[in-house]
């Protein structure tokens, strides 16, 4: 079992992965262009230079080993998991625009590019993805 479903467990949300229609999908298809079918959408630049296909997803305060990968040919799908903020007490908010619980960002690669390539790192929350164009 991955380490995103452990977390989904935890936190009594399993029945949002196995009941969603598109979870479902996702998991009977190989290729799919749906996007952010489950939890929030983090932002992501996705560029290409000379050499590759580079992906910066933004995901502070995001444990970077329970980030999870799936990948193929066609699509890579990024998702995770964001704990709610320890160290701020509960109290009445005014405003509440970070989004905590469950992420995933699925993209459709551009062009061919060479999986076996695929490097990320986790800096400064951010979340690098590069993988070399065929």
């Amino acid at each position: 079992m991955s380490k995103f479903k452990k977390k989904l467990e935890k936190y009594h949300l399993t029945n949002i992965l196995d009941n969603s229609e598109e979870y479902q999908y996702m998991s009977n298809h190989k290729s799919f262009s749906c996007d952010g079918s489950l939890g929030w959408k983090p932002r992501t630049d996705v560029f290409e230079n000379n050499k590759e296909l580079v992906i910066i997803m933004e995901l502070s305060y995001v444990d970077p080993e329970l980030i999870e990968i799936e990948n193929n040919e066609e699509y890579i799908a990024i998702r995770g998991y964001r704990n709610e903020a320890k160290f701020l007490p509960k109290s009445h908010f005014y405003k509440m625009e970070i989004d905590y619980g469950p992420f995933e960002r699925i993209i459709n690669f551009p062009f061919k590019v060479k999986i076996s390539s695929l490097e990320k790192a986790y800096e400064n929350g951010f979340f690098i993805v590069k993988i070399k164009k065929m």
